[in-house]
């Protein structure tokens, strides 16, 4: 993984960078695809069942690309067990912490999300931050909250706790270890690709027995809609782009240019939401437009720091 300390080459940055994009702006459709997939499946089945797909999509990327012999773990079972567990809490922390928070209280935290990835690089990255992070951070976390604002002014809702805001933070804990994971545990030579993939086979187990679990004790439901058209359609484009081919890229671009600047990315996903969700019908505030503007200023800054 790169490391803070190093500037990388021109073109590891250009790859990354892209990569980066390319994950906020799919993970950004995300967004207003699974809120309509959610009037079809419940939260909790929709994510192992959107990760089997993925899972299989990866797998023939993997043997298109390297063959029947790159399914092969190529990593310690107790740390793939470790790793995907990090990735699955990360899958059901954040549909669980979403239930039970505001929705303006979600969006604040989650526009925290640069802070919460430099505090566990500090606690298990050990290496320091890149240069101009703080700089960066602070125009993301600005722009961020200047949009939370104008969504609570047009919506009428206001900050307050319900009980799942610690939930949504352990959920982006573990979404950063599993990055700093999946590059400090595989052999350098790994592709990215398969990574993902191996990742993903682990993670198939942990939220298919959460899933199960929570069956069991009555928390949840069995399927009971069967999937339009629209619903399925939805499905495979959310699994394959922004859970598949979307987590190649952003491994691909922590690899290049290091977690910091992709904590960053994550910020302009909901930037990319909101442009996206302009197809469905949603009109922007103003307030939106300026946050959105300013988080784009601070990914820029990042990049612009480490090209000098």
């Amino acid at each position: 993984m790169n490391t803070p300390t190093s500037r990388p080459a021109t073109g590891a940055l250009l790859t990354g960078t892209l990569c980066y994009l390319f994950s906020s702006v799919v993970w950004g459709a995300n967004v207003p695809l699974t809120a309509v997939l959610f009037r079809t499946f419940d939260p909790f089945f929709l994510s192992p069942l959107r990760v089997v797909i993925a899972t299989f999509v990866l797998g023939g990327l993997v043997i298109a690309t390297a063959g029947w012999q790159a399914l092969r773990v190529p990593v310690e079972r107790r740390r793939l067990l470790v790793m995907s567990f990090a990735l699955a809490a990360f899958f059901f922390l954040y549909n669980l912490g979403l239930r039970y928070t505001n929705p303006i209280t979600a969006a604040a935290i989650m526009a925290g999300s640069p802070v919460y990835a430099a505090l566990t690089l500090r606690l298990f990255g050990r290496a320091p931050l890149d240069k101009g992070f703080w700089g960066a951070a602070t125009l993301t976390l600005l722009g961020a909250g200047i949009a939370v604002y104008g969504r609570a002014t047009d919506s009428g809702q206001s900050l307050r706790l319900e009980g799942g805001e610690p939930l949504l933070l352990l959920a982006y804990a573990g979404w950063t270890l599993y990055s700093i994971w999946a590059q400090r545990w595989f052999e350098p030579g790994v592709a990215q690709l398969r990574r993902t993939f191996i990742s993903t086979v682990g993670t198939v187990m942990w939220l298919t027995l959460a899933w199960a679990v929570l069956l069991a004790i009555g928390f949840v439901a069995p399927p009971s809609k069967v999937p339009d058209a629209e619903a399925v359609t939805y499905l495979l484009i959310t699994a394959v782009f922004a859970t598949a081919v979307g987590g190649v890229t952003w491994n691909i671009g922590v690899n290049r240019i290091g977690l910091a600047a992709g904590a960053l990315w994550q910020n302009t996903v909901p930037v990319f939401a909101v442009l996206i969700s302009m197809l469905f019908g949603l009109r922007p505030t103003p307030e939106q437009v300026l946050g959105g503007a300013l988080v784009i200023s601070g990914v820029l800054y990042m990049q612009w720091r480490k090209r000098g």
